[in-house]
């Protein structure tokens, strides 16, 4: 997992669209802090809570499928529709409080990125639940999603914090996985021809 991490931030600092990407991240961090701050951060049950909620989560879905998103109208309102979902899915999880938040959370871990790509909702969804859960690395990926969650509880820095992180470890398990996916690929396609000959 730490490899992946640090290949993560070694990419931060090498990929100009990641990076912009991050700061816009921790810009919207930091404007959904000032908006807890007036509206109550831990107050889960308060309509301003979900409100702010879904604004951030919907707007730092988009900032994270548009690292992958080409250039394709088709594929950018795909990543907003899908936006729209991801930011209503956990807005509604964090007003059920943090159990329900955690495990949508975990689920469309890779969802911002998947729908850069695909077109199809059962596509998307199938892909992020086998990308999370069929996977080896699916403790990296809980792993992750925990310390971007409970970052998140930290008074006045948590939203700034999690948010980069988000798009930091989001970005390097997906591409961890890619390649993995990308590996297997190459090793059954090896094998195969081995075994025509």
């Amino acid at each position: 997992m730490f490899e992946d991490i640090v290949r993560g931030f070694q990419e931060l600092i090498r990929d100009t669209k990641l990076a912009v990407v991050s700061v816009l991240a921790l810009v919207l961090g930091f404007v959904a802090e000032v908006l807890y701050l007036f509206a109550g951060k831990y107050d889960f049950l308060d309509l301003d809570f979900f409100a702010i909620k879904l604004f951030e989560e919907t707007i730092l879905a988009v900032l994270i499928g548009s690292i992958l998103v080409q250039r394709k109208k088709e594929s950018f309102l795909s990543l907003l529709v899908f936006s729209a979902f991801y930011g209503m899915a956990m807005g509604i999880g964090f007003s059920l409080f943090v159990l329900p938040a955690f495990v949508v959370f975990m689920f469309l871990f890779f969802v911002p990125l998947l729908s850069a790509k695909t077109d199809s909702v059962s596509a998307v969804l199938t892909e992020s639940y086998r990308l999370v859960f069929r996977k080896q690395k699916t403790v990296e990926v809980f792993l992750a999603a925990a310390v971007v969650f409970v970052v998140w509880f930290i008074p006045f820095a948590g939203s700034i914090a999690s948010n980069f992180l988000r798009t930091v470890f989001v970005y390097a398990l997906f591409h961890s996985l890619e390649g993995m996916k990308d590996e297997t690929a190459q090793g059954n396609t090896g094998s195969a021809q081995s075994d025509s000959r």
